[in-house]
């Protein structure tokens, strides 16, 4: 459930340091949406050379752990909206500390196809099954304008 993992998790996470959620909520205060985000390296000899050319190993990147949006409220642009978010904040990260790109497991390969429509790659191209994506700073502002 959309807020299962919000009760359990995200207080602690941010409590920790370890990751920060941002949460859209209605004017009753219930939760429509949120996002997760943390500080993440990839293993340079695992990223596609479009992400490990001319990096540090591990390429620093923004990790968009949990991005989740109820069912009720779907299809309206949140999501898209939040995203836009994040990778405006991986854009301002960027500025003061390195950022090579902004990163996410996807939860299936349906939604694999959204997440490719805002531009962001998969790790291995060649397997359609693969659910880890990735997208370079230098891109976030063509996707930023694609989602206005």
């Amino acid at each position: 459930m959309l807020d299962e993992w919000l009760r359990h998790y995200a207080g602690q996470n941010r409590r920790r340091d370890t990751a920060a959620t941002w949460v859209i909520a209605d004017r009753n205060d219930v939760v429509v949406a949120y996002a997760s985000v943390a500080m993440t390296g990839i293993d340079r000899s695992a990223a596609p050379d479009a992400l490990s050319t001319g990096a540090p190993d591990p390429v620093p990147a923004l990790l968009l752990g949990r991005l989740a949006v109820d069912r009720r409220h779907a299809n309206l642009g949140i999501g898209t909206a939040l995203t836009a978010h994040v990778l405006a904040t991986a854009v301002e990260l960027n500025e003061k500390a390195a950022c090579r790109a902004v990163v996410v497991t996807v939860l299936n390969t349906s939604a694999r196809g959204w997440w490719e429509q805002l531009g962001f790659h998969p790790f291995e191209p060649d397997d359609p099954d693969v659910l880890d994506l990735y997208l370079l700073i230098s891109e976030i502002q063509a996707t930023l304008r694609r989602t206005q």
